[in-house]
């Protein structure tokens, strides 16, 4: 099974394909008609899951072409209702891609990583009815000392109140 970036839906063989959606817009008729031929979607919009993309003007490395991503960004999406015309039966998933061109270090990998990777599995791993910020800010907030004591190099969110 072919599994590209989206792009690949503009193929007539893309039916039995695996795209990645990857763009910012809301609507995309080609990868609704390739889904209607029987393609597969992975969800990874740029400025909602990429985890190189900035979170602010001030971080430290990471990109800002397609927007800064805090946390809340991250977390405040649905997969299932992002692209009209591709029903939630076609999307197999959703994915957290992490570039690093302008990323040298392991601990520039995690200050980028989380918290936002968190949101983006608390989106792919629950079902869209039991998402709630406020529950889920405060559940991410008790994760700070832990990552502390652990040395892990994470983007403390003025967003969050980091317990």
């Amino acid at each position: 099974m072919p599994y590209g970036w989206h792009e690949i839906g503009q193929s007539p063989a893309s039916s039995g394909a695996v795209l990645q959606f990857w763009g910012r817009e809301r609507n995309h008729p080609a990868v609704a008609t390739a889904v209607a031929a029987g393609a597969k979607v992975i969800m990874s919009p740029a400025n909602r899951a990429y985890l190189d993309m900035e979170y602010d003007l001030l971080t430290p490395g990471g990109l800002d072409w397609a927007g800064a991503i805090e946390v809340s960004t991250a977390y405040d999406w649905d997969p299932a209702t992002l692209l009209p015309g591709i029903p939630q039966a076609s999307i197999l998933g959703v994915e957290a891609p992490l570039w690093s061109e302008t990323l040298r270090t392991s601990a520039d990998i995690e200050f980028m990583a989380f918290p936002r990777l968190v949101a983006i599995a608390e989106l792919g791993w629950s079902p869209r009815a039991t998402h709630d910020w406020e529950s889920f800010r405060a559940r991410l907030g008790a994760y700070g000392p832990r990552w502390v004591r652990d040395g892990v190099r994470f983007h403390r969110s003025p967003e969050i109140r980091w317990s």
